[in-house]
């Protein structure tokens, strides 16, 4: 048996693959090793709702992208998890980025991007990534990403920037109140919880002010990071992730605005990964 994985920092799609004509899908929490150790990914996936779909002395061979494994020391942390688990198992860690472009890419060039919790982007050669503008994660970057679009709603409503009837409404989806909020957001899985609040601009994206700051964070994620590569203007740009289908309305004008070619949108790179490793 085969695993294939894709996990961003939020949730995990995983393929088992018992044949290329028999293969069934699951998800768990997501893993990234800048906040979870070997020991919590091995305790996350023994539960017996996981060991009920995946055997796991059956796995021989497992395919992981994963967010936060830019380099071995991240992922040796999500492979040290894995291998606790599936201790039969030849495993392979890779950067989710590296998923993204193989999932949306395939094998010809263009630039691939992933916004979702967070973001991050590469050129791509058809079988590499041989260009990546730094990530700076949740503190300083995820431009255009959900941690991004949660930052930029939380800072309108507590500088008092909402609009009258944004703000009536931000203050009946979240009653606990800024105390609470601030609590949250500043605890553990911060990238998490600011995310969460990116829903509320989706719920709300037609509004005016709304708009506005949904297309404020994609021309940032453009100018910061796609406009850095070379050839952007020629190269189809790959996105994968749930905040850029959802608002792939707004991406598409922002990117027409700048000058980029937006090519496929993958919500969930996991079938595409499948396809890619069958073939």
């Amino acid at each position: 048996m085969i695993l294939v994985v894709d996990s961003g920092s939020t949730k995990a799609d995983w393929a088992l693959i018992h044949t290329p004509q028999n293969i069934t899908y699951t998800h768990t929490m997501g893993f990234n090793p800048y906040f979870h150790s070997a020991e919590k990914i091995n305790a996350e996936l023994s539960k017996k709702t996981f060991t009920e779909f995946v055997p796991l002395n059956a796995v021989k061979e497992i395919f992981y992208y994963g967010a936060g494994c830019p380099d071995e020391a991240y992922r040796s942390i999500i492979k040290s998890g894995l291998q606790l688990t599936f201790p039969n198992a030849i495993i392979s860690v890779e950067h989710d980025l590296l998923g993204a472009a193989r999932a949306t890419c395939g094998k010809s060039p263009g630039i691939a991007g992933i916004l979702g919790t967070g973001s991050n982007s590469c050129a791509y050669d058809g079988a590499n990534i041989v260009d990546n503008v730094t990530a700076l994660g949740h503190v300083l970057g995820d431009d255009g990403g959900g941690v991004h679009l949660g930052k930029l709603i939380l800072q309108a409503h507590f500088y008092r920037e909402l609009p009258t009837d944004l703000e009536k409404k931000f203050n009946q989806d979240y009653p606990e109140g800024n105390d609470a909020i601030i609590h949250r957001i500043y605890g553990d899985g911060q990238n998490v919880h600011i995310a969460h609040f990116a829903q509320f601009l989706i719920r709300n994206k037609e509004h005016s002010y709304s708009k506005k700051l949904i297309q404020q964070a994609f021309r940032e994620f453009a100018q910061r990071h796609i406009k850095k590569y070379e050839n952007w203007q020629k190269l189809p740009i790959n996105l994968v992730g749930s905040i850029a289908e959802i608002l792939k309305d707004d991406l598409q004008e922002v990117f027409q605005s700048e000058g980029l070619n937006l090519g496929r949108i993958v919500r969930k790179p996991i079938e595409n990964l499948v396809h890619y490793h069958l073939n």
